[in-house]
């Protein structure tokens, strides 16, 4: 009587990134829900923290900034919920602890970590952000950086303004990333490849394409007392520049995780205020 073959191979937990990094490297592991956790905790804490501190009105001001609108329409599905005021304004970052954490249960990732490697994503955010600030000085400075200027607080030179701005930045990584990439770009990758069978390279393009041009028409609308509204500052090298980066960072959540993406957004946010500011 022949003998069955007994498969002692185990499911491999699914990567975080498309790319073939070895398991367990350190582009591999950081790509992982569980790294992009630990490393935007902190970022978070010193968002909340952060518009408690800085004058009240310039976070007033600064809060109605189209660049973190993504912030106030996350609190108003909350009250919209039933939720109070204070818990509207913790609800977004309850959003991404639930995803990301939902997420890495369903991967199967394992929970251990290096520490170290939190450090190396910071550095990795600010790296990756160059590009972006040499785009913009190239062919989105007459529009992006002119709009910056054109919104700063009366009080912009002095070194508490710029903390506002380092925590609106901060808070522009990683609520931007988290509903126009790890919302809205997974969204439409989900429909295409799964509910439409499309091939997983031509619907990575289309979901790119779609999430860009949505994140670029985002910043030409804000919201006040009055609801939300359209801007009168289109340029469409404003538009362009918005694109592109909306591709950019598609590209850079798809091989490298929402917290190098939201990372590097954010430091993107704070070192083109720092150099052109």
């Amino acid at each position: 009587m022949a003998k069955k073959q007994v498969n002692n191979k185990t499911a491999k937990p699914a990567r975080a990134s498309q790319f073939n990094f070895a398991q367990d490297s350190y582009l591999e592991s950081t790509s992982r829900p569980l790294y992009g956790l630990l490393f935007l905790l902190p970022l978070m804490v010193i968002y909340e923290l952060g518009t408690l501190w800085v004058n009240t009105e310039q976070v007033a001001e600064i809060l109605i900034h189209k660049r973190i609108i993504a912030f106030i329409w996350l609190s108003n599905v909350a009250e919209w919920l039933g939720l109070s005021n204070r818990l509207a304004w913790l609800f977004p970052a309850l959003v991404v602890v639930i995803i990301l954490l939902c997420w890495h249960l369903v991967s199967r990732h394992p929970w251990k970590i290096r520490v170290d490697w939190l450090g190396w994503m910071a550095a990795e955010s600010i790296l990756l952000c160059v590009p972006l600030l040499v785009l913009n000085a190239t062919i989105g400075s007459s529009t992006v950086i002119a709009t910056l200027q054109a919104q700063e607080p009366a009080t912009a030179a002095t070194g508490e303004s710029f903390m506002t701005y380092v925590v609106t930045g901060i808070g522009a990584g990683i609520y931007e990333e988290l509903i126009f990439r790890l919302i809205l770009f997974g969204l439409i990758l989900m429909i295409l490849e799964d509910l439409l069978k499309i091939k997983t390279q031509i619907a990575t393009l289309t979901a790119v394409g779609i999430s860009a041009v949505l994140f670029s028409l985002y910043h030409y609308f804000t919201i006040d007392a009055g609801g939300f509204r359209v801007t009168g500052t289109f340029e469409l090298s404003g538009f362009v520049f918005r694109m592109l980066a909306g591709i950019y960072f598609a590209f850079v959540f798809r091989y490298r995780g929402y917290g190098i993406t939201a990372g590097a957004h954010a430091a993107y946010d704070i070192l083109l205020k720092a150099l052109w500011g």
